[in-house]
């Protein structure tokens, strides 16, 4: 499918799976992790700028596919990697583990892939085009699970099926009169400001329409294949996988174990997306399955201690794009997660909790549809022009609620106390 896509662009794909399979089995499971994350993200770099050294211009096919292959093969890196780790855990102290812990290493633990393998997983058809992210473990639990004649794929798919209808059906309707080309011309500006402020707002719908489509029909791919399916007695996670360890389950032992879900490839929430009112549980809710992997491999492990979050968002722009609007956005994302934290600790109460939380909502959608212009747009100057005829709405009201959040913020004894009781009321 590849190479019917992107024709003679494919070798990017080739070269950059053979070459990382090749790093994996050379360089061990000490150190092949960080290896394959910089020559993965260093050849992403070489690929998109390639035209600059007379290469051919990425298709919108071949960048895609670039895309995900990247995540998968790093991600099967840190897998190979953190499984060596856990077995050496388990072999030193298995015996002083607690049942939690015991569990934790179970579930990182998979087979040593072969050179094949590892080529056989970046090359998998389901995903490639659209996502979601999963790892080599679920990969390798599709292809031998024993009991996949009985797991369900028909009813979980036309749930999934009843959303794709009308977000489709929407997206296409919103193209009949919507274009992100009309921004970039002059005739655009020649209208008033609320007009131009506020046409963020139906972009940013379409353009939610768009991915929630993709998204949606990507899952019903994965439960075609039974890809993602595991039993409701492991409680699988969106993009994990299991978090529970079972060793041998048995269908006898409980009827939740008959239960299936698809909940590792589920990627998309458009509800929580449209309706969860923080901007930090926001960003959790859209494509699912790329927020664990930056999680796991980048937020978590970041080196340097407090820069966690704009460290992320600097690898999740430079995944995205060399676009400058993937950047402006992307690291403005950490201004405005500050704004939102000291806005909630200087005001928000158990009286006002419900208008509170209500008020942040419609905050942080104008904040999304603020941000989404710099992923519609692009360009450096396309992206500025267009915040610039807003007069900077979004950073103005960003430093704002900034200012007066530490302005108003409560002394730190008040605010932890406050924070233990709201704690222990929830326990």
């Amino acid at each position: 499918m590849v190479l019917i896509l992107c024709g003679r662009q494919s070798v990017h794909s080739l070269f950059t799976t053979f070459v990382t399979a090749a790093i994996i089995k050379l360089f061990g499971p000490r150190f092949c992790h960080q290896v394959v994350f910089a020559f993965c993200f260093g050849y992403l770099a070489v690929f998109r700028a390639g035209y600059y050294f007379g290469l051919d211009t990425p298709t919108a096919f071949s960048n895609v596919i670039q895309l995900l292959l990247t995540l998968r093969l790093v991600g099967v890196a840190f897998e190979v990697h953190d499984s060596n780790s856990a077995k050496i855990r388990c072999s030193r102290e298995e015996s002083h583990m607690s049942e939690k812990e015991l569990n934790r290493n179970q579930l990182l633990i998979i087979e040593d892939p072969s050179f094949l393998d590892i080529c056989h997983y970046g090359m998998c058809y389901v995903g490639i085009l659209t996502g979601p992210y999963y790892k080599y473990k679920t990969y390798h639990d599709m292809l031998h699970c024993k009991d996949s004649h009985s797991i369900p794929t028909m009813e979980p798919m036309l749930l999934r099926m009843k959303l794709l209808v009308p977000f489709g059906v929407l997206f296409l309707l919103l193209s009949q009169y919507l274009s992100i080309d009309y921004v970039t011309s002059d005739e655009f500006y020649t209208n008033g400001y609320w007009y131009r402020t506020l046409y963020m707002i139906p972009m940013f719908l379409w353009f939610r329409m768009r991915m929630y489509s993709a998204w949606l029909l990507s899952e019903c791919v994965c439960m075609t294949a039974t890809l993602g399916a595991y039993p409701v007695a492991s409680k699988p996670r969106r993009g994990q996988g299991p978090t529970v360890y079972l060793s041998h389950p048995d269908k006898n032992d409980s009827e939740s174990i008959l239960e299936y879900n698809y909940e590792t490839v589920h990627n998309i929430s458009g509800y929580g997306c449209d309706f969860t009112t923080t901007f930090r549980d926001a960003m959790r809710w859209w494509n699912m399955s790329v927020q664990w992997w930056l999680k796991t491999f980048v937020y978590v492990r970041c080196p340097i201690r407090g820069y966690g979050t704009t460290v992320t968002m600097a690898v999740s722009a430079f995944w995205h794009g060399i676009h400058p609007g993937y950047y402006l956005s992307f690291m403005t994302v950490p201004l405005m997660l500050l704004a939102e934290d000291l806005m909630k600790a200087a005001f928000r109460t158990d009286n006002n909790r419900a208008f509170y939380d209500w008020a942040n909502w419609f905050f942080r959608m104008r904040a999304f549809e603020y941000l989404s212009m710099g992923f519609l747009l692009l360009g450096w100057s396309a992206t500025l022009r267009y915040w610039q005829s807003t007069f900077f709405i979004g950073h103005f009201f960003t430093f704002l609620f900034i200012g007066i959040g530490y302005a108003y913020r409560p002394r730190r004894s008040a605010y932890v106390a406050g924070e233990r009781a709201t704690n222990a009321k929830q326990d």
